[in-house]
């Protein structure tokens, strides 16, 4: 079955399609279709996707990808309208219309009458050219690279070289919501109670929970979904100083309930200062390595679970004091 594409080609009368289809929303024709001024435009025309993020990863920040990326698409397309509702919103639009512009129009109507009459009765849906939500927070991306349009898909079957809604495409846009909490060590001694040769222990105050977040469509006959799931795996300290030995300690965390947990206290590394930070003090600061994997599905701890790039998160520096203790030894 050949594929119908609206494109630039129908010039003037497209644009004004996509401007007046704003305007009528009972018609579900907010959607609009991609057109612009005989340029791609996707400036109004914003995903069906659904994103949740757990609680835990509300007050987060974008994670940093280690050893590759899996940076969301700008822009994609999506099912929009059945073949009646297309129908529907092209009359209203025609409606609207009048000159050479609406003769243009009223033509590419006819055409797609005649053509199967909007495919109706058939097994599919029009699609869309969509961008992201501006409420998803997502790290900048790429540029749009799809030719704005909408495209009769029949189902389970899109155009080659159409990007496509997917599981696997959700699992990007899940991936780029994921802000995950900065790490919030507990220093023994206290940052302002460190002593020369002592060493510093760590901790948290509370296990660090997991961070899932599930982007979903269920629109227009279309039910998937992609859950990513980041898990907590290791805990750099480094000293903010050369004058420790160690400078550096890495240590993995450990279950601890419904979360993870670092507790250096039994740990045959922990940054040991050598020198007093001479009225001044020394920056230390923590970084934590995060698992990150996907399913395809709502469940972001189904099996079987896909590796994503690994996520890194650091907090803002601890000013450590150090202060050496001078021992008097009499004989």
């Amino acid at each position: 079955m050949p594929e119908r594409k609206l494109t630039r080609g129908i010039g003037v009368a497209v644009a004004a399609f996509a401007v007046a289809a704003t305007a009528v929303p009972s018609a579900r024709a907010d959607l609009g279709t991609g057109w612009g001024g005989g340029a791609p435009t996707i400036a109004s025309i914003e995903s069906h996707v659904e994103i949740r993020v757990s609680e835990s990863g509300k007050d987060g920040k974008h994670l940093t990808s280690v050893g590759g990326s899996w940076d969301p698409p700008a822009c994609w397309y999506e099912p929009q309208y059945t073949p009646e509702e297309f129908d529907t919103v092209f009359q209203q639009i025609l409606a609207s219309l009048s000159g050479a512009m609406g003769a243009t129009a009223k033509a590419q109507y006819d055409a797609l009458k005649a053509d199967q009459d909007f495919h109706r009765g058939q097994d599919g849906r029009w699609w869309g050219m969509v961008k992201t939500k501006k409420a998803w927070d997502l790290p900048e991306s790429a540029p749009c690279t799809q030719k704005a349009g909408i495209v009769w898909v029949p189902t389970g079957n899109p155009p080659a070289g159409m990007l496509a809604v997917t599981p696997l495409m959700l699992s990007r846009l899940a991936y780029g919501a994921t802000k995950l909490p900065p790490p919030s060590v507990k220093l023994s001694p206290a940052p302002d109670r460190q002593t020369v040769n002592l060493p510093t222990y760590v901790s948290f105050e509370q296990p660090i929970q997991p961070v899932s977040v599930t982007a979903s469509l269920d629109y227009q006959g279309v039910s998937i979904a992609a859950s990513t799931l980041a898990v907590p795996v290791s805990l750099r300290i480094d000293a903010g100083t050369s004058d420790a030995s160690p400078a550096m300690c890495t240590y993995p965390f450990t279950k601890s309930g419904g979360g993870y947990q670092v507790d250096s206290s039994g740990a045959a590394c922990n940054v040991t200062y050598q020198r007093s930070s001479r009225g001044g003090s020394y920056p230390l600061t923590a970084q934590v390595t995060w698992k990150v994997t996907w399913t395809p599905s709502k469940n972001p701890n189904a099996s079987p679970a896909n590796p994503l790039p690994d996520g890194v998160t650091g907090g803002a520096p601890q000013d450590v004091v150090v202060r050496e203790i001078q021992t008097v030894v009499t004989g």
